[in-house]
């Protein structure tokens, strides 16, 4: 079925209160068509882009509401949303998202929620939640005559902000924040030129999605103070433990006062000191691609706290094998910025957790699992999926790079000929193959009893069932069918083997 006007808009308005991708299944289930009509939909909404497309999509991603290219088609905007037509959910999000951002600043009643068309009714149902929301970061929604704001410590504020606005298309958040295009434009090149200082002062680069993180506290400490400037609170003062954490990284430490110096001067203000520390804890709960870095390095804490994590994901008989030293050293590296995030109570975004979760389900569930204990035996903050996801990967990749051989026969009729050029194809496209021997049809029952190492047995011709390995028949000219097939009975093969 088509998508109605009311649909469109929907279909805008889901995207815009939603960071990163949205799958099309989920976006089929909210608005209730097929996910052929999002697609068809999405084509007729970026059809009236004149240079590129306001939705973007990814092949096994999802959509995307691409901010900036939104806004330039300023003149179909009002075509596009239609914010009375927002969800509940989407309605409190928008509301809560703005009330904090201009923290402590009190707003007028009807300019929050005039512009929904809901009762009052509606309007105390969606008072009481919020404040339900706040609550869990201590904070506290008010109201008094026609005004409501939040009240609430600065740190409340910013783990509030940094749990609903960091996204990974930071951009996007100017929704709630600043409406002037040329002042976004300029404060996000601003906050880039402050990455690239930072980067430099460390000799260092920061990968994503680290470079977001930092990126969107910069950004919204801009936009913050755009919006209320003079509203935050300036007698900010750093506490004992503070200093002492300010002690370990000297260098760190300089290097995020320079940037809060460029912000002062940027902004033609003087910033509290506090912002230097947060700032601080940004920038040490990152993980920074530095080749100098060594073992040397690591603290006791966390040499202690990756050995444990490793013996405990090991335990799994499928990933006995793949205790080393190299994933001792990469999961180290990451795991020392991974504790400062959980005590600074810092999330980070994982794009690729769906597709961690389908290509590793087991191993993301033994990691997962792994990671409770960890948290409990040491005393940590939870850590959650998005985190597992991250820990997932330096597992996964330490599996892939310690797999056992698998050794093939080639057969042909001749055992010459086209056995000769599918070995070059396979050698080409499967590296980690070892190809045993080339065979000739009627020689197979000797060479096979010869060879006891083989795996497999991949031939241009049919064999006879009774050979007792797996066998796989492939074109001689070895398709990209072909090499898809070869690659799910290497790796059915791999498998088989880590469960024995």
């Amino acid at each position: 079925m088509a998508l109605t006007t009311g649909y469109k808009q929907s279909l805008i308005n889901y995207l815009l209160n939603h960071r990163g991708f949205v799958p099309g299944p989920e976006l089929s289930a909210v608005l209730d068509v097929s996910t052929k009509t999002i697609l068809r939909t999405v084509k007729r909404i970026n059809n009236q882009s004149v240079d590129s497309p306001i939705i973007e999509s990814k092949k096994g991603r999802g959509y995307r509401l691409n901010y900036q290219n939104y806004l330039d088609q300023s003149g179909q905007v009002n075509e596009f949303v239609n914010i009375s037509q927002l969800t509940s959910v989407e309605r409190r999000n928008a509301v809560i998202k703005r009330l904090l951002i201009t923290s402590p600043q009190k707003h007028q009643l009807n300019n929050i929620f005039g512009k929904f068309y809901i009762s009052d009714s509606v309007i105390s149902s969606d008072l009481k939640i919020l404040r339900q929301m706040l609550s869990k970061y201590h904070l506290e929604l008010k109201r008094r005559n026609d005004y409501i704001w939040i009240e609430g410590i600065e740190t409340d504020i910013r783990k509030a902000i940094n749990d609903l606005l960091v996204t990974d298309d930071v951009i996007s958040i100017s929704h709630f924040l600043q409406s002037n295009q040329y002042v976004q434009q300029q404060d996000a090149s601003f906050v880039t030129c402050q990455l690239n200082l930072i980067e430099k002062q460390m000799h260092s680069e920061i990968p994503y999605p680290y470079n977001v993180n930092l990126f969107s506290h910069l950004y919204i400490l801009i936009e913050r103070y755009h919006s209320v400037g003079s509203l935050i609170d300036k007698e900010f003062y750093l506490k004992t433990g503070e200093m002492v954490k300010l002690r370990h990284h000297p260098e760190a430490v300089e290097i995020c006062k320079k940037v809060i110096d460029n912000l002062n001067t940027y902004l033609n203000t003087k910033l509290p000191e506090i912002e230097v520390y947060y700032l601080y804890q940004y920038l040490t709960s990152s993980r920074v691609n530095n080749d100098r870095a060594n073992l040397n390095e690591i603290s006791e804490r966390v040499w202690t706290i990756t050995d444990f994590l490793i013996d405990r994901v090991t335990e799994d008989p499928q990933y006995h094998h793949i205790n080393s030293q190299d994933l001792f050293t990469s999961l180290s590296k990451h795991m020392k910025p991974l504790l400062n995030r959980l005590e600074n109570n810092i999330k980070v975004k994982n794009n690729l957790l769906e597709q961690i979760n389908l290509e590793y389900p087991h191993l993301f569930e033994v990691v997962k699992t792994a990671t409770v204990q960890l948290a409990k035996r040491y005393q940590l903050n939870p850590i959650d999926d998005e985190e597992v996801g991250f820990i997932t990967v330096y597992f996964a990749q330490a599996a892939e790079n310690m797999r056992p051989p698998i050794n093939i026969m080639i057969v042909c009729t001749t055992g010459f000929g086209t056995a000769q050029l599918l070995r070059v194809k396979i050698e080409k496209r499967f590296s980690e193959l070892n190809i045993v021997e080339l065979v000739a049809s009627r020689a197979l029952g000797n060479e096979i009893n010869k060879h006891p190492e083989v795996d497999l047995v991949v031939s241009t011709i049919s064999l006879p069932n009774d050979i007792q390995v797996p066998t796989l028949v492939v074109n001689a000219m070895f398709t990209m069918e072909d090499q898809e097939r070869l690659k799910q009975e290497v790796d059915h093969i791999w498998k088989g083997m880590m469960a024995q």
